[in-house]
């Protein structure tokens, strides 16, 4: 699949959770989390950061996803690797019981790769421009390392 048509399913997929202008980690988790029926868990994962090391993984289980991010690592990177972990379940990438990435070469991790920068991109800009709402205290992403 060509670059413009998987960044336009990719953005299909985001406009369909429909949320709102300036979401959050928490009311994306939930709006996931609602669509799957499972709930989503976020938990930091101490690696050191080795050399091939999957810095996100996704556990699936019958009830939950979830979702591990390094811990020993910039809050911007571990933001943009749970925003890649939930694009793999926005994108409904089959899980296993574990999913975890060390490179980009499969079509999935590339798709989930997009969509996190999409994800990512939405975020910043809802930031920047003048809120159409109120915010609340779960629209910041880095509310989940306070």
């Amino acid at each position: 699949m060509d670059t413009d048509s998987l960044r336009r399913r990719c953005e299909q997929r985001l406009a369909e959770l429909q949320l709102p202008p300036r979401f959050g980690t928490g009311e994306l988790c939930t709006a996931l989390a609602a669509r799957r029926g499972k709930r989503i868990i976020l938990r930091p994962l101490t690696s050191g950061a080795a050399l091939g090391t999957p810095c996100g993984i996704r556990l699936e289980t019958p009830t939950a996803e979830i979702l591990m991010y390094e811990e020993e690592t910039a809050p911007l990177h571990q933001m943009h690797i749970l925003a890649h972990e939930l694009a793999h379940i926005i994108c409904g990438h089959p899980g296993s019981l574990a999913l975890g990435r060390a490179g980009y070469d499969a079509p999935d991790e590339r798709e989930a790769e997009l969509m996190a920068t999409l994800i990512r991109q939405r975020i910043h800009l809802e930031r920047i421009h003048p809120p159409a709402r109120l915010a609340t205290p779960g629209d910041r992403w880095d509310a989940l390392f306070a």
